[in-house]
């Protein structure tokens, strides 16, 4: 393949996913926009929030926040890349791109993550990153599934179980430096 080829490969690509948007577009608005699956994955967007907003140490903020944005950005980037490689998908959304989903990553995982890091920190991490990722892998995400908000193709809870543990560790490791 030369590279011009590549290039109108690409420009093949870019065209697919913006029908794969114009479908999206169209599901949300015709069948899915308003249901009570909609509206729960609205409320896990905008109520992990507000609940954190309520309930954090307000003295460690920044540095809470700071380890769950990096959660954020970690999972967002491996969420891209399993619903890019067709492993999983999220088949209601609130905001009707093919390519974004915001419901869990963006809000449930850094919110619970930072909550577990806040509530009893003296606690072992390891039991906390256990925990955070067997609730995540094997209790939330057959319940996001069982009311379709989410859907596996090619994947194995167990993957996620390991991913979500070792970004609870990860992000734990983080909130733990002294300096950035």
């Amino acid at each position: 393949m030369t590279y011009q080829e590549g290039l109108d490969q690409i420009d093949k690509a870019t065209q697919k996913i913006s029908d794969a948007t114009q479908l999206t577009i169209e599901a949300v608005m015709n069948a899915f926009l308003f249901t009570w699956q909609w509206w729960i994955a609205l409320a896990m967007i905008i109520v992990p929030w507000i609940f954190w907003t309520m309930f954090r140490d307000r003295e460690k903020t920044a540095h809470l926040f700071s380890a769950g944005l990096l959660v954020m950005v970690i999972s967002e980037i491996l969420d891209v890349i399993g619903v890019g490689l067709g492993k999983w998908a999220y088949p209601v959304k609130v905001i009707p791109i093919a390519t974004i989903s915001f419901s869990y990553r963006l809000s449930l995982l850094p919110v619970i993550f930072m909550l577990f890091l806040q509530f009893k920190p003296h606690v072992n991490p390891f039991v906390k990153a256990v925990l955070y990722g067997g609730f995540g892998a094997f209790i939330g995400l057959p319940l996001l599934e069982s009311i379709n908000l989410y859907k596996t193709y090619d994947w194995h809870l167990t993957y996620s179980f390991l991913i979500l543990t070792s970004l609870y560790l990860l992000g734990y490791w983080f909130n733990q430096r002294k300096t950035f």
